[in-house]
Protein backbone atom coordinates (compact mmCIF):
# COMPACT_ATOMS: atom_id res chain seq x y z
CA UNK A 1 0.00 0.00 0.00
CA UNK A 2 1.08 3.34 -0.90
CA UNK A 3 1.77 6.23 1.44
CA UNK A 4 -0.56 8.18 -1.09
CA UNK A 5 -3.27 5.77 -0.13
CA UNK A 6 -2.81 6.08 3.12
CA UNK A 7 -3.06 9.83 3.24
CA UNK A 8 -5.98 9.13 1.44
CA UNK A 9 -7.43 7.27 3.63
CA UNK A 10 -6.95 9.25 6.74
CA UNK A 11 -8.37 11.98 4.73
CA UNK A 12 -11.38 10.25 4.28
CA UNK A 13 -11.42 9.43 7.98
CA UNK A 14 -11.49 13.30 8.64
CA UNK A 15 -13.92 14.29 6.40
CA UNK A 16 -16.53 11.43 7.50
CA UNK A 17 -18.82 11.25 10.61
CA UNK A 18 -16.78 8.44 11.88
CA UNK A 19 -15.33 9.04 15.24
CA UNK A 20 -13.20 6.09 15.91
CA UNK A 21 -10.33 5.73 13.25
CA UNK A 22 -10.72 1.39 13.98
CA UNK A 23 -14.35 0.80 13.46
CA UNK A 24 -14.27 3.53 10.28
CA UNK A 25 -10.82 1.20 8.74
CA UNK A 26 -12.52 -2.14 9.32
CA UNK A 27 -16.39 -1.65 8.59
CA UNK A 28 -16.39 1.36 5.75
CA UNK A 29 -12.51 0.88 4.08
CA UNK A 30 -12.37 -2.60 4.35
CA UNK A 31 -15.90 -3.72 3.31
CA UNK A 32 -17.31 -0.47 0.74
CA UNK A 33 -13.49 0.88 -0.16
CA UNK A 34 -11.66 -2.76 -1.02
CA UNK A 35 -12.22 -2.25 -4.83
CA UNK A 36 -10.75 0.90 -4.81
CA UNK A 37 -8.04 -0.12 -2.47
CA UNK A 38 -6.49 -3.37 -3.80
CA UNK A 39 -3.29 -3.49 -1.90
CA UNK A 40 -5.29 -2.45 1.58
CA UNK A 41 -3.82 -4.10 4.56
CA UNK A 42 -5.36 -4.80 7.09
CA UNK A 43 -6.44 -2.65 10.45
CA UNK A 44 -2.71 -3.43 12.71
CA UNK A 45 -0.11 -3.34 9.82
CA UNK A 46 -1.92 -0.15 8.71
CA UNK A 47 -1.49 1.78 11.81
CA UNK A 48 1.93 0.57 12.03
CA UNK A 49 2.34 1.99 9.03
CA UNK A 50 1.04 5.64 9.75
CA UNK A 51 3.61 8.11 10.66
Amino acid sequence: MSDAEMITILVLFHSNTFRNFKHFYLFYVCRELKEEFPNLLSYTPFVERMP
